[in-house]
């Protein structure tokens, strides 16, 4: 359905109701639905209303989500509050994941040297182990290796090695991380 529904938008016949009638689709999981006080709601809301694949794991309050159909989330991922996923150039997320607190995603961006101001999408992929620092901000086009830590608020402007933790703006190298990873991110807030 919402692969039909991408191609049906860009018709010139419809083209702006259909618009209209996405961006009231997104604002009410965005303002409404993800401000519910109940994990299981959330979770089927997301996944039934708004296609988003995604294992058994924790999707907190007020998570800001654009293009969720395009977002396939792993196990035992922990996306905590006021989060912001931009799935219009697909993300891809592994398993025992944490995004902690104000953690921004995004996939897609203008080239500032097109004389059109074109969009450029590209994917972002976050494999399992990873845990992203509160407030850091991943930038289109980046691939976070198994086991790595990014720093609170850092930059992620190019691709990190596994099992590396990085920090900064734009985030660097800071040192490797232990490998011995023994904890599950498998625990629910039912009402958090």
């Amino acid at each position: 359905m919402f692969a039909y529904l991408e191609r049906v938008r860009h018709h010139e016949a419809i083209k702006g109701v259909v618009n209209q009638c996405g961006y009231f689709y997104l604002a009410l999981w965005n303002h409404v639905f993800s401000h519910v006080p109940l994990y299981w709601f959330r979770h089927m809301v997301v996944r039934a209303l708004y296609g988003m694949q995604m294992g058994r794991s924790n999707l907190h309050r007020g998570v800001f989500l654009l293009s969720p159909w395009r977002i396939k989330v792993g196990h035992n991922v922990n996306i905590q509050m006021n989060c912001f996923l931009d799935g219009r150039g697909d993300i891809v997320i592994g398993n025992n994941v944490d995004l902690t607190p104000g953690v921004r995603i995004l996939t897609e961006q203008h080239d500032v040297d097109s004389p059109d101001y074109d969009t450029v999408k590209k994917a972002v992929v976050i494999h399992d182990n990873v845990v992203i620092g509160s407030w850091a901000l991943v930038l289109p086009g980046v691939e976070i290796g198994e086991g790595a830590v990014i720093g609170a608020g850092s930059v992620v402007t190019r691709n990190v090695p596994p099992y590396v933790v990085v920090a900064g703006n734009p985030a660097t190298v800071k040192r490797e991380r232990n490998r011995a990873i023994a904890y599950r991110l498998d625990y629910r807030r039912p009402f958090h």
